[in-house]
């Protein structure tokens, strides 16, 4: 059974989709439309850190490589400016390099995907880190 079919689907979550590349831009709008949630899309690191200090949101699927900051810069701000609650941070990047997972933790991410995104990859990793 696909992991869509599931819990995936229990949950209508709004989600902050920081990514520069138009294409990917459009893939994750449809991913997380068809799974129930609600993207807010944006394609720089000053705007994510702006929206994410001003809205709530469920969860961040966060580029690494963008202009301005980059993902690892763009997390950390996050993190500086939160409070009381944690905003989970989902790294989805073509950098599949040895030790880019570890980079993104230690800049404080909780999970990591690799493109091109697997729908069941995503969906499972959403839900370690928001269940």
């Amino acid at each position: 059974m696909s992991v869509h079919n599931d819990k995936s689907k229990d949950r209508h979550l709004k989600v902050l989709v920081v990514e520069d590349n138009v294409i990917n831009q459009i893939v994750m709008e449809g991913l997380l439309k068809t799974f129930g949630h609600d993207p807010v899309l944006v394609d720089n690191g000053r705007e994510a850190v702006d929206l994410a200090r001003s809205t709530g949101f469920d969860l961040i699927l966060m580029d690494l490589h963008m202009p301005e900051m980059d993902g690892y810069e763009t997390t950390r701000e996050i993190r500086a400016a939160e409070a009381a609650s944690r905003t989970p941070i989902i790294a989805v990047t073509a950098d599949a390099l040895s030790g880019t997972k570890e980079r993104c933790m230690e800049a404080g991410m909780d999970g990591y995907v690799t493109k091109p995104v697997d729908p069941d990859r995503l969906v499972s990793e959403i839900l370690r880190v928001t269940v």
